[in-house]
């Protein structure tokens, strides 16, 4: 276990993928390895609840701050004087000005193989691209988008069974222990860092409501469940069966139909439907949808 005196202020709210059921296992580990954290810092948003973070937080006695505008940052942080920045999942650039102001800087968790993925939307993005593996990334904030040099990486394995979620959960971990293993070089300055090869950068997108709509007739049906995996939560992946509007939560791709229920796909395969959410209901199999609303 490692202890320290030296105060870090943490950036962000540790959802590192839109739609997941977020926990908060880095800023539990600052906390339980005695790290003195001296300031949460939020992005505002309206929301019914409280981040889970902001929980964690006020029972631990340390001050919140919810920011709208990055020119908020810098007044924050001379305030409190921290030695260190940890990001993971903040949502807002941060200027020059507030970096610079913290004598170590600021080191952000990313869950992809910088220069991999860069932006908002990584773990969705390699579901979606049907990758084999995906990663963690522990770099060095700079004022461009996830550019900053790399202190640490790891490999994660994507499979057949893995879903958004667990995949989540998976980087989450990894990145905290990776975390746990740079911060007293990051604290001492003198952490190894090593640039990002810019040619290989490629970046991510915004998710939005417009692309929940489940197209049969422009995709393929394995595309189709990649996005049923890489939407879930938000924005979903939704279309219409029986007159009833529903939200697809499990699927499969095949050579035939299992039930009426199933589509046929650009590709000439089958889009299998193994469990939906219709609206105003609970979620089913496909069977439990038919005995239900088949009229």
């Amino acid at each position: 276990m490692t202890t320290t005196n030296n105060q870090i202020i943490f950036f962000g709210n540790e959802q590192l993928a839109q739609g997941i059921k977020a926990s908060t296992p880095i800023f539990d580990a600052l906390i339980e390895n005695h790290y003195q954290i001296c300031a949460l810092v939020l992005p505002a948003a309206r929301v019914r609840k409280p981040f889970p973070i902001a929980v964690k937080a006020q029972q631990a006695g340390i001050p919140i701050h919810y920011v709208s505008k990055a020119s908020e940052l810098l007044p924050i942080i001379e305030q409190y004087h921290p030695q260190l920045g940890v990001l993971a999942a903040f949502g807002k650039l941060v200027p020059d000005s507030a970096i610079n102001a913290i004598p170590g800087g600021i080191i952000n968790i990313h869950p992809s193989l910088l220069p991999k993925y860069r932006g908002t939307t990584p773990i969705e993005s390699a579901l979606l691209n049907n990758d084999q593996t995906t990663g963690v990334s522990i770099m060095r904030l700079v004022k461009a988008m996830d550019a900053g040099p790399l202190l640490a990486q790891a490999e994660i394995d994507i499979t057949p069974e893995t879903s958004k979620q667990s995949l989540y959960e998976q980087l989450a971990a990894k990145g905290t222990e990776l975390l746990l293993q740079v911060l007293p070089g990051a604290l001492a300055k003198n952490a190894p860092e090593t640039a990002q090869d810019e040619a290989q950068a490629t970046f991510t997108a915004k998710l939005d409501k417009s692309q929940s709509e489940l197209k049969f007739a422009e995709k393929g049906a394995q595309e189709l469940v990649r996005e049923v995996i890489a939407f879930a939560g938000f924005p979903k992946s939704k279309t219409i069966l029986l007159n009833k509007p529903c939200t697809i939560t499990a699927a499969h791709a095949a050579d035939q139909a299992t039930t009426e229920l199933d589509q046929l796909c650009a590709d000439g395969k089958y889009f299998v439907i193994d469990r939906l959410l219709p609206e105003n209901s609970k979620e089913m199999d496909a069977k439990s949808f038919l005995n239900g609303f088949k009229k």
